[in-house]
């Protein structure tokens, strides 16, 4: 099958098909999921995943919707196997009112990519054949990812141990999760191998 490359209309057609949905993610969340599903150790099939994002739809997806989202999928594996992963979301600052500040992509990105790493990360941090360097850059990685995630309070209270307004703190999360998300398939193939969890014929990195 011939997989088009994503477009503005299949982003249109999704977001319609999602909001239509009940209890099924937002596009933005869905890229968040597939980004950590497709640098995950334990590949899942098609049906897994769109399981996820769009729950009981039992795989039954109209073949325009199955394409669009396929594309995604392909587009986001491209991005982080070839291109360069780059975030599909911004932080909403207004530069002259301090006040202002919208997570809101950033934060469901964040949920979404929780949701579609928490398994295996977890599986991983038990391994007992990790160095601690491994151990410290995985839980490193994971924590920037799913920074925004966070309950608002808590980031509140993260800035002002830190002595930095919210703005401040959001935007220095930003930049580093920009730089984790970039290598973080390869942070997870190293430590699976690592971890000695996982035979060749199980391996779903490109």
């Amino acid at each position: 099958m011939q997989i088009p490359e994503f477009s503005v209309q299949h982003a249109q057609q999704l977001n319609a098909y999602l909001a239509s949905h009940d209890g099924a993610m937002s596009l933005v969340q869905s890229k968040g999921y597939l980004f950590a599903v497709i640098c995950s150790p334990e590949p899942l099939d098609v049906h897994e995943w769109l399981e996820q994002i769009v729950p009981n739809s039992n795989g039954q997806l109209e073949e325009q919707v199955l394409f669009a989202f396929m594309a995604l999928y392909h587009q986001i594996s491209e991005q982080v196997y070839e291109t360069g992963f780059k975030l599909p979301v911004s932080l909403q600052v207004n530069g002259e009112d301090d006040s202002y500040l919208d997570l809101h992509e950033c934060q469901q990105w964040c949920q979404g990519f929780v949701q579609g790493a928490k398994s295996y990360i977890d599986k991983l941090m038990q391994a007992d054949t990790l160095t601690a360097e491994l151990v410290d850059a995985l839980q490193t990685a994971y924590a920037s990812l799913g920074f925004f995630a966070l309950e608002p309070q808590l980031i509140t209270t993260i800035a002002e141990q830190n002595q930095l307004s919210e703005i401040q703190l959001s935007l220095q999360q930003f930049a580093v999760m920009g730089d984790f998300a970039l290598g973080f398939a390869e942070l997870i193939e190293i430590i699976a191998v690592q971890s000695g969890l996982y035979s060749d014929e199980e391996e779903s990195w490109s």
